[in-house]
């Protein structure tokens, strides 16, 4: 029964093929490129979590809601980011055929295929998959260049994938509980089901495998502090959407990123192979 459960996908007809669930603080001049390359890559439509932002959000967002590309939640709860994810899979796990959710901070960047439709295909028949972070650092710099795009700015990072992931949610399977959201269970006949990895390896007990002779198809790339007055901005004096802030966690983070800058030991373009179309695509 098991086995019939998890080969055999339902015939229901979606609305979009894959949807894509974020929410933000105060990021608002990160917004426009954000959405911008996400569409060049594949994703049909956002629902967007605005968590007590005081910048130009909505004005940024504005003609993508006209558009029908965004639908734009007000979401003023303290530290509630998994509520977010689970409101959003409640009222839409019926319009779209994948979910994912991930932050503005996150690209996803497919590599063997030139969109995010294409590489979910080969991996229809899976409740989930679990893609990893690429770490990407700061390229030294002191001051985020406003008038350059984050894809174009930052290419330093750690030479392998991190640990830690963002998930592809197979909405023909039910999400078993939001409680992390580097990674969720699928509930198939009762039974909690670990998701895949993008080897196609099973993630549990928080052992990370992939095949010996098998290359990433896709990574996300994680511009997790970017130029230090970004770091300083977003990491330190903003409140965040998952943790309690405080004069601890700041110290906390000030010695993660010397740790984290420490092992951008490498250079990545592969995002850049959509640096000139996510320039070119016109604007809603």
């Amino acid at each position: 029964m098991f086995a019939n459960r998890l080969f055999n996908r339902s015939t229901k007809n979606y609305k979009y093929t894959i949807c894509l669930c974020g929410i933000f603080k105060n990021e608002a001049k990160f917004l426009d490129e954000w959405i911008q390359f996400h569409l060049v890559i594949g994703i049909d439509h956002f629902y967007l979590y605005n968590n007590n932002s005081d910048d130009n959000y909505s004005k940024i967002l504005k003609p993508y809601i006209e558009k029908g590309i965004v639908d734009l939640i007000e979401w003023p709860f303290s530290h509630s980011q998994m509520d977010a994810y689970k409101d959003c899979y409640d009222k839409h796990r019926n319009d779209t055929n994948w979910l994912t959710f991930i932050d503005v901070d996150e690209f996803i960047c497919p590599i063997a295929t030139n969109d995010i439709k294409s590489w979910l295909t080969t991996y229809k028949n899976y409740p989930g998959v679990a893609v990893y972070w690429k770490q990407f650092g700061s390229n030294g710099k002191l001051f985020h260049n406003n008038n350059e795009l984050v894809i174009e700015q930052y290419t330093q990072c750690w030479p392998k994938p991190s640990v830690y992931s963002k998930m592809f949610c197979n909405m023909d399977f039910p999400i078993a509980k939001f409680k992390n959201p580097h990674i969720f269970n699928s509930r198939i006949c009762g039974i909690k089901v670990p998701p895949i990895n993008q080897y196609k390896k099973i993630m549990t007990l928080g052992i990370h495998r992939c095949s010996i002779f098998s290359s990433s198809t896709i990574q996300i790339n994680h511009y997790w502090g970017k130029a230090y007055d970004s770091f300083i901005e977003n990491k330190i004096n903003r409140t965040d959407v998952f943790h309690e802030n405080s004069i601890e966690m700041g110290k906390q983070r000030k010695n993660l990123l010397k740790s984290h800058e420490a092992m951008c030991t490498d250079r990545d373009y592969k995002i850049q192979r959509f640096l000139l179309f996510t320039k070119l695509k016109n604007k809603p």
